[in-house]
């Protein structure tokens, strides 16, 4: 038990000092950017409204949870068990998941009220419509984002032991093929669209969908995604050598 504790203290120490220069950067970001928009009137009443921004976090917080190595050889170092250090690294992604999600939250009631104070009631932001925000149940909402964190956060962490099972080739494989892919397939296909004379059904069809959809539903997919996802995660961890 000693052990598992020592192991979540350090991962959640690591993760945190990371998350805190992130929350730093961006809100100082923010504020400087609403406050030159407010200051040269580009947002005003008739034309804009202050945004949502913190759900980028969800990205954020994949890209940490692949962060693998490192921490996977310092605890071998402890003499924590291959268990106790899966186990720390799910706990810290759940303590993260729930952290960020009251974050978003946050984020919502403060944006909307001030938007509400400073008569900002044009919205232009399509995340304002976008399901998980338009949402009035704030308790639904939270759930939406944990499972989102975590979801992401436990494809990271899977990701992070296979990279660092087969090493740096398959970490530049992946993400070679991740970064590239979209920029091939992306242009091709919404071209095939315009010359077909799809192109706006299909972009009305999928703003649509994303206002729509059930978000209840949606959090139980990706709970049960995770699951499966921290499972692979685990086998993976439980025979992996030490590199």
């Amino acid at each position: 038990m000693y052990k598992l504790y020592t192991g979540i203290k350090y991962k959640m120490r690591i993760q945190w000092n990371m998350a805190a220069w992130y929350l730093g950067i961006y809100v100082l970001t923010m504020l400087l950017v609403s406050t030159a928009l407010i200051k040269t009137s580009v947002i005003t009443e008739h034309d804009g409204s202050l945004i949502y921004r913190i759900w980028g976090s969800v990205v954020f917080l994949f890209a940490i949870s692949i962060r693998f190595k490192e921490d996977f050889d310092f605890m071998l170092a402890l003499s924590i068990t291959r268990q106790n250090i899966f186990l720390a690294q799910l706990c810290t992604i759940l303590g993260f998941s729930g952290i960020f999600s009251g974050l978003i939250l946050l984020e919502r009631i403060i944006v909307d009220y001030s938007n509400q104070v400073l008569g900002y009631h044009n919205i232009s932001d399509p995340l304002h419509f976008w399901a998980p925000y338009s949402c009035g149940n704030l308790f639904l909402q939270f759930i939406y984002f944990f499972t989102l964190i975590f979801c992401c956060s436990a494809a990271g962490l899977l990701l992070g032991g296979i990279f660092y099972r087969f090493g740096k080739k398959c970490t530049l494989i992946f993400w070679l093929i991740f970064s590239a892919m979209p920029m091939l397939l992306a242009p091709v296909y919404l071209w095939a669209l315009h010359q077909q004379g799809r192109l706006t059904s299909v972009m009305t069809d999928l703003g649509t969908m994303l206002k729509n959809f059930d978000v209840l539903t949606a959090s139980a997919t990706m709970l049960i995604a995770a699951t499966v996802i921290s499972i692979a995660a685990w086998l993976n961890t439980r025979r992996l050598p030490q590199r």
